[in-house]
């Protein structure tokens, strides 16, 4: 019994083995080619005549990385702070209250990913030159928040009609509000 699983296995990493080398092939490459010497990089040689981890360090400096960074954490976490704001308590609105026009509301968030953003790229540009955020972060991560609102309220209302009201009804008798 454990001979033949044993045989099942060795025989399915024995397939996924060129598999596991055509991913891991293309970051071996950059690795190599980042630790070679500059006059190296160029040339058809697979392994560098010396490791140069001063590269990474010369990268940092010269392209200005750690700037580049820092934008990127402070838009990323804008756009998912406010998405998750804003989504957050329309989902729930959505799922516990039914109102007029609902479910034209959540074919609107529906349709609305079905829209690539690259058509509203001009109306954007626009917008943001007259509020005069243009090569701002924060209109970036903005922006970045609107276009993820729709499918954050989409999934969360999901997520939160599986939710028994039971167990609201339960909390409230022990006390808790809405």
């Amino acid at each position: 019994m454990k001979n033949g699983k044993l045989k099942r296995t060795i025989i399915a990493w024995l397939l996924l083995l060129p598999l596991i080398v055509v991913t891991i092939f293309p970051f071996a490459v950059m690795f190599l080619t980042a630790v070679k010497p500059r006059t190296e990089v160029l040339t058809p040689t697979w392994w560098p005549s010396e490791f140069r981890w001063s590269n990474f360090a010369d990268m940092w400096v010269a392209t200005g990385f750690g700037q580049a960074l820092v934008n990127s954490l402070y838009v990323s976490v804008l756009a998912t702070v406010g998405a998750i704001l804003i989504s957050v308590p329309a989902a729930y609105a959505m799922s516990r209250f039914r109102f007029a026009g609902y479910g034209a509301f959540r074919q609107f968030l529906l349709i609305s990913q079905m829209i690539s953003p690259i058509v509203l790229v001009l109306g954007l540009f626009r917008l943001m030159a007259a509020w005069g955020l243009v090569e701002s972060t924060t209109a970036l991560g903005f922006i970045y928040m609107a276009f993820n609102v729709a499918f954050t309220v989409w999934m969360l209302q999901s997520y939160f009609d599986t939710i028994p009201r039971d167990l609201e009804e339960a909390a409230w008798m022990e006390g808790a509000g809405r």
